[in-house]
């Protein structure tokens, strides 16, 4: 099993209500995701389970380097779509797209992640340890602000700690990215899960 750690964005919002997307909308959003990757020189597209065509899947997609006009093409220009479009890129979010059964529709919401912010997938062990060696509950699931996060990782104990495991060296380095991140409302979290 494996422990995501990512950036979430912990303002409470009124969220625009979720859409309902065909599935033809969803590839001509996956043909356009996968296009402006190659542009841009880096990943739209970010997997959470599953892939599109199995019983249930669900995934993130950064939409704040497209514009909103070429993204409502793929639906249609749908207004629901395009109010969930516009809230992502006005707060710099991603949006989430997912289906929980095979039988029932597939939505579009907004997420919570920060468009620009990394993430990281580690086996179990592996974030536990990381989670130990930042001092933190051996919980699978939390998450800390981001605030605490840059005082633990400046620490010079933990840091020390933490440098002594080699194997952790990509794992703070991204960790270090994340606490980068800089908001203008609010504070981001660690959430991990």
């Amino acid at each position: 099993m494996t422990i995501t750690f990512r950036v979430e964005d912990g303002r409470s919002i009124l969220t625009p209500t979720p859409a309902i997307i065909t599935p033809d909308q969803l590839a001509a959003l996956r043909a356009l995701l996968s296009d402006q990757s190659l542009r841009l020189g880096f990943t739209l597209l970010l997997p959470i389970y599953g892939v599109t065509g199995d019983p249930w899947f669900e995934f993130d997609a950064r939409v704040c380097h497209i514009s909103l006009a070429s993204l409502s093409k793929c639906f249609d220009h749908d207004p629901a779509v395009i109010g969930i479009l516009d809230e992502a890129q006005f707060l710099g979010r991603r949006i989430r797209v997912a289906q929980i059964e095979r039988s029932s529709d597939i939505q579009m919401r907004l997420s919570l992640n920060p468009d620009a912010a990394p993430e990281m997938a580690l086996a179990n062990p592996e974030a536990l340890t990381l989670l130990d060696g930042l001092g933190i509950d051996r919980k699978t699931a939390g998450m800390v602000p981001m605030t605490e996060l840059r005082q633990r990782l400046m620490d010079p104990r933990i840091r020390r700690r933490l440098d002594a495991d080699p194997t952790l060296a990509n794992s703070v380095e991204t960790l270090t990215a994340m606490a980068r991140l800089k908001t203008t409302d609010g504070e981001y979290l660690l959430a991990w899960i």
